[in-house]
């Protein structure tokens, strides 16, 4: 038997490191052993009793792994997940059936004596030259999730087949099915987010720009950084049992920081009580409701995404700060540059960003209050009370359905089907998938927090917070003043201003790279056009198309590669990049066959008229908005960094 080793590691190397170190750290215990078959092939087995359990056939492998692989149905044939490594013959069998169109391979397996085996006794060089070819080996929930995160962008919109393999999927029943669970929760959410993105990238980019003229008024919350290190923190949420929790934060005081997402304001000063910090993330217009009606802040200081509507700063009365995007590369551009990651990680949604922010200013311990990502099983409400939010729940006709109000003029109900998940009293809750994917992104902030946390909800359990009891809580923690308020003030008061004119020649320049770009993608729209014409000719050459089909390339290539163009779209430029970039819209074979010139047409028309449309939106709103700073400051004469 050949030993592969070496070369195998070395491939690995050059793109999982981590991987190729911890599968050198394998010691062989003689479990998994490797036999020849009668056919000349490669088998394996695993010692188990009362006799070993073969992964593929003791006699000829690769014919049973090919008449397997045929019989596969095979969704995505652009992303395959495999569950279940063996000597990887099953997985040649289906690679070499969708070799052509197979863009990522992944390889998920329970033994880690299995893939050292694999890499001892094949020659993977095929498979990890491409740099598509993963291995996941005995992975935990957050490497699931960190490497769905990864490679979210191509699983979600090429889709992806996982695949079980038989042999080794049942000689590890229960692990295979639960990580094939945690993986299509994964997708779920991920496929969640990113449509989401899509949805309302252009709104958070247009967001973004228009509030420049407050991110430089008034400073970041760079400058609470460890501020409140030990006090104790209360991250308010709009899950139902706030309306039984409302009463017991009342006495706080300053006794601890009270941070409030924006859904809860209103209730909160409903009861005279008025929190510290109120933080507010979402893009969307009907976030404003949240803060309509509230005249001034009584001492609050609202803390904002870049992203929320500009309605909102512009709005409140009172201090305000902003969230750091570190995503954002247009506001990399801006000087001092509003995006240091080191600064504050926004979280998925307000809550898990309010969490992160008592967790910037070293808050310890940190109490979860109204954090319920669920509702009651037998139905209720989305929120609490008071909230622009609230919505009813109410079970379905359906058996194992429910139904949820949806927000719109005219209240109608949508049905659901409810995810039951472990409560944090003990009990069992029900929760979506939208509530789901929240709970389990604030579990990963939890894990990577020093400071004690607490969950005092009455909604789900969140795995790393320490269920208690609210008022108890309270009693046992809050025993001293702290100057909350007064501390948070003077680090905002402190603030003089940004350079308002530097940002005004960043965007001029911005303006400009617009317009460029809005010319090129024209003169694309022009080219698909001529192209159309050819084609429809009677006798159309196959070098007229060839000759306008690489001037159509040549104007692509000038508007994705123009850096400068997406640093301003961001990710409002995923709406026409999502649909450019699937596998199933290039056309394959020769370029110039008419079939194929009708998919090019209908791939690049799209893509250069969205461009068009998308760069003139933003050029009209940096036109606006430098005007907007050209009325509040005076502007000097500066070199933009921006060449």
């Amino acid at each position: 038997m050949t030993n592969f080793w070496e070369s195998n590691l070395r491939q690995l190397q050059t793109y999982d490191p981590a991987l190729a170190k911890r599968l050198h750290q394998v010691v062989p215990s003689g479990r998994v052993e490797i036999f020849q078959t009668p056919h000349d092939q490669l088998s394996l087995r695993v010692k188990r009793d009362p006799k070993p359990w073969l992964l593929h056939s003791g006699q000829d492998p690769a014919r049973e792994a090919e008449r397997w692989a045929a019989g596969v149905a095979v969704p995505s044939p652009y992303n395959l997940l495999v569950m279940g490594c063996g000597l990887l013959h099953h997985v040649y069998a289906l690679v070499k059936i969708h070799l052509s169109t197979l863009r990522n391979l992944v390889i998920v397996e329970k033994d880690w004596e299995v893939v050292r085996l694999a890499f001892t006794h094949l020659d993977l060089t095929p498979y990890l030259q491409t740099r598509g070819t993963f291995f996941l080996v005995d992975p935990t929930p957050a490497e699931i999730r960190a490497f769905f995160n990864r490679h979210l962008t191509p699983f979600v919109l090429d889709g992806i087949s996982l695949i079980e393999h038989p042999a080794s999927c049942q000689l590890y029943p229960a692990w295979y099915a639960d990580t094939r669970r945690l993986m299509e929760e994964c997708l779920e959410s991920g496929e969640m987010l990113l449509r989401t993105k899509v949805q309302l990238g252009g709104m958070i980019q247009e967001n973004i720009i228009r509030n420049i003229p407050h991110l430089l008024a008034g400073p970041s919350v760079a400058v609470w950084q460890s501020l409140l290190a030990g006090v104790p923190a209360f991250v308010i949420g709009a899950g139902p049992s706030l309306d039984r929790s409302l009463e017991a934060l009342a006495p706080i005081g300053n006794r601890g920081v009270v941070i409030a997402c924006d859904t809860v304001l209103k209730p909160l000063r409903e009861r005279g009580i008025d929190p510290h910090l109120v933080v507010s993330t979402d893009p969307t217009a009907l976030n404003v409701r949240h803060f309509e009606g509230i005249g001034d802040s009584r001492g609050t200081v609202l803390v904002y995404s870049p992203s929320v509507s500009p309605e909102i700063p512009r709005k409140w009365k009172g201090s305000q700060v902003s969230i750091p995007l570190a995503t954002s590369r247009l506001l990399r551009l801006l000087y001092p540059p509003r995006n240091a990651p080191e600064w504050l990680k926004p979280g998925t949604n307000v809550g898990q960003t309010a969490f992160n922010l008592a967790r910037f200013m070293g808050c310890d311990p940190i109490a979860l209050v109204g954090l319920d990502f669920s509702f009651p099983r037998e139905g209720g409400t989305t929120h609490a009370s008071g909230t622009a939010w609230r919505r009813k729940i109410v079970p379905s006709p359906t058996p194992g359905k429910m139904f949820v109000e949806l927000i719109s003029e005219q209240p109608t109900l949508e049905e659901f089907e409810p995810i039951l998940i472990p409560g944090n009293r003990g009990d069992t809750v029900a929760t979506n998938k939208f509530f789901l994917a929240y709970l389990r992104s604030m579990e990963e902030e939890i894990r990577a927090t020093p400071s004690r946390v607490v969950n005092a909800s009455d909604g789900a359990r969140i795995e790393g917070a320490e269920a208690v009891n609210l008022p108890e809580f309270i009693r046992e923690t809050c025993i001293q003043d702290w100057p909350v308020a007064d501390t948070l003030r003077k680090a905002v008061d402190f603030y003089f201003g940004g350079p308002a004119d530097e940002s005004w020649q960043v965007l001029t320049r911005c303006l400009e790279v617009l317009e460029e770009a809005v010319q090129q993608a024209g003169r694309g729209l022009r080219l698909v056009e001529a192209l159309e014409t050819v084609a429809r000719s009677p006798a159309p050459r196959r070098e007229n198309l060839r000759e306008i089909l690489n001037e159509i390339t040549e104007a692509h290539r000038a508007l994705i590669q123009e850096h400068r163009v997406y640093a301003i779209l961001d990710e409002a430029a995923d709406r026409v990049l999502h649909p450019f970039l699937r596998q199933d819209s290039r056309p394959l074979g020769e370029p110039t066959d008419l079939a194929n010139v009708a998919k090019t047409v209908a791939r690049y028309r799209p893509f250069f008229q969205g461009m068009d449309e998308l760069c003139g939106h933003y050029a009209r709103v940096i036109r606006e908005t430098v005007e907007q700073l050209r009325r509040g400051a005076g502007m000097g004469n500066s070199k933009p960094p921006f060449g």
